[in-house]
């Protein structure tokens, strides 16, 4: 199982977050990469399961956009299938698919996915991230709030003990855009 962690722009620097990240490399101890995008940081650590190679590594990004995901999407060779029309795909993973499923279908692409995951992804022309769970709550997320009342988004709550006064389970099913 893998690790996310993102801070929407609470404003901790990349020591802190580092830090704070590192309570769950166990999760993914394959590879680490974090990455600032807008005014936010992404992390994520790796288990590496699907898309074995280095050019499946997350977060994945498309021009601007980037994503981190701890999940499975099944049947996702399908929807590759029909993404190929139009994306070029550097990976066999099947969480790289996405950033073209947000540019198609918005907030829509939740209702199109069977899988189990949690995610975050950091939409570029909006300057905003967009966090969502499956419906079963198979894969877990946290969140709380930091300094000046960001969000910040972890796999496992000990990731945001710290650096959020209150943490909160992410209710499956829900995505979160835009407060």
């Amino acid at each position: 199982m893998c690790s996310i962690m993102v801070d929407t722009g609470s404003g901790i620097s990349m020591d802190k977050f580092s830090e704070a990240f590192s309570a769950t490399v166990s999760r993914g101890p394959d590879a680490t990469r974090i990455i600032r995008k807008g005014s936010g940081i992404m992390g994520f650590h790796r288990l590496s399961i699907m898309g074995l190679t280095p050019s499946g590594m997350q977060p994945f990004t498309l021009d601007d956009d980037a994503v981190v995901c701890n999940g499975e999407i099944y049947g996702f060779m399908k929807l590759k299938k029909e993404l190929e029309k139009k994306y070029s795909f550097q990976s066999d993973s099947d969480c790289e698919l996405l950033l073209p499923l947000w540019r198609e279908y918005g907030v829509d692409m939740f209702r199109r996915l069977d899988a189990e995951y949690a995610l975050v992804l950091y939409d570029s022309a909006s300057d905003s991230f967009i966090a969502s769970r499956d419906p079963i709550g198979i894969r877990p997320l946290y969140y709380g709030y930091g300094d000046g009342g960001k969000i910040i988004f972890a796999s496992e709550a000990k990731n945001l003990v710290g650096i959020c006064d209150r943490i909160l389970p992410f209710p499956p099913g829900h995505y979160y855009k835009d407060g």
